[in-house]
């Protein structure tokens, strides 16, 4: 737990000198690929917002998920990548490889499913190689290209509000 703190502690200075001197991402083309952070601490089932995601038109296959979680129950069994504050070392790297490769895959929509004050995710978030980032309203509005303002339990209007203004940007 101490360690956690740590690490919490100095992921949010190296996210706060990372995003500082981060240029702006380009946000063109439309939306083909997505991915989802999404903090697996939540009581919300990920599979009722990728199911959302295939209803407004992304294909299955081209959906991938990262999900954060405290700790991992070694009886429990998950159908996408999972990460722990075990697998980020002090410097901030994260050395899960699965964890890695998502980061490092190219997304044209990456939709960060959190709260902003938890570091972990805000650090994927800001590693991911995603064009455009979406996510919830927050007091710091540097990961996110664009914010929705409802609360995480609401993912239908969320996912709805978020289809409404890409189709507005031409993105679908």
């Amino acid at each position: 737990m101490f360690l956690n703190t740590i690490k919490n502690f100095l992921l949010k200075n190296k996210v706060s000198k990372l995003l500082s001197n981060s240029p702006a991402n380009q946000t063109e083309g439309l939306i083909k690929s997505v991915g989802v952070i999404f903090d697996g601490n939540l009581t919300l089932d990920i599979e009722n917002v990728i199911h959302q995601l295939i209803k407004h038109g992304i294909e299955e296959n081209q959906i991938k998920v990262l999900i954060f979680k405290n700790n991992i129950n070694k009886n429990e069994v998950y159908n996408h990548e999972v990460f722990t504050y075990k697998e980020i070392n002090l410097s901030g790297e994260i050395t899960n490889p699965k964890a890695e490769l998502f980061l490092k895959t190219k997304f044209d929509l990456l939709i960060n499913y959190h709260e902003f004050d938890k570091m972990p995710l805000v650090y994927s978030s800001y590693l991911s190689n995603a064009n455009f980032k979406v996510g919830f309203t927050s007091k710091d509005k540097i990961v996110n290209q664009f914010m929705i303002n409802t609360s995480l339990e609401n993912y239908q209007l969320f996912l709805d509000e978020l289809f409404k203004y890409l189709k507005i940007l031409n993105k679908i």
